[in-house]
């Protein structure tokens, strides 16, 4: 699990919420938020300092009420996913 950032921009304007990654791959990450979004919904995801283009491919329940899943797909494929999976020596789950 990896602490992100996901900026989601719609028509009437655009927020960012911390969120976390469930699991992640070169083509796409799950992670859990709060924010309604829809399949098809192009969203902005900060691993590190640099926004990843995701498509929200599908949106389902989490054990928590008080949030969701969601499936992305990144727009360009992360070259390596597997450095940004284990996040440093400081534990606390943000890539630099």
């Amino acid at each position: 699990m990896m602490r992100v950032t996901l900026r989601i921009v719609s028509g009437n304007g655009g927020f960012s919420e911390n969120s976390s990654t469930i699991d992640l791959s070169e083509s796409g990450v799950r992670v859990r938020l709060g924010a309604e979004i829809e399949p098809d919904q192009l969203v902005e995801l900060f691993l590190s300092h640099r926004p990843e283009q995701c498509r929200v491919v599908w949106v389902g329940p989490s054990p928590l009420k008080s949030e969701r899943i969601a499936g992305l797909q990144f727009l360009r494929p992360l070259p390596d996913a597997r450095p940004l999976e284990n996040p440093g020596a400081d534990g606390a789950g943000f890539v630099t």
